[in-house]
């Protein structure tokens, strides 16, 4: 009787910690919120519509890099992510890490299949030149920033919304 008392208290302890366990395992579980920007619009109403927004980014990369500020692969790097941002603002798609594996499996509508056919190209067109050993592979070596810039300038202006 002596360790009743004891055994009743440690039970109630353990199922209530049990509880608070459960309870953290399944907030923590759920996937995080976005926080949403209310002062950020999508689709037809984003920067995207400012298309000279665009055109600005890609023409300071390609000025960078003829001045020598900006090395080669790191030019090719940066006209992905804003090809990739572009069509993100766009499509209202988050696509900044988006493979082209991720880019062929995205759901299609008649409004957005020739938008994303033609991030799809773009991003194909810049993996070799970004990725690729330019002593090994003869796109890579050829590829110039100036060429892939016209790439995602044409990106965009193709590009309906």
């Amino acid at each position: 009787m002596a360790l009743t008392t004891p055994l009743v208290v440690a039970i109630v302890a353990c199922l209530l910690l049990a509880v608070g366990l459960i309870a953290l395992i399944i907030m923590l579980a759920r996937p995080a919120r976005k926080p949403r920007n209310s002062d950020r619009a999508r689709g037809a109403h984003s920067n995207a519509s400012s298309k000279a927004e665009w055109r600005a980014r890609i023409d300071d990369v390609v000025a960078r890099h003829e001045s020598g500020a900006l090395p080669r692969h790191e030019a090719f790097v940066e006209l992905s992510v804003i090809a990739r941002d572009f069509a993100g603002a766009a499509s209202g798609k988050e696509l900044s890490s988006s493979t082209l594996t991720d880019l062929a499996y995205l759901n299609r509508t008649p409004a957005n299949r020739q938008g994303l056919d033609a991030l799809k190209q773009t991003i194909g067109a810049l993996y070799p030149p970004e990725f690729a050993d330019d002593a090994r592979n003869r796109i890579a070596q050829t590829t110039s920033v100036q060429q892939a810039a016209e790439w995602v300038a044409n990106l965009v202006e193709r590009w309906r919304s």
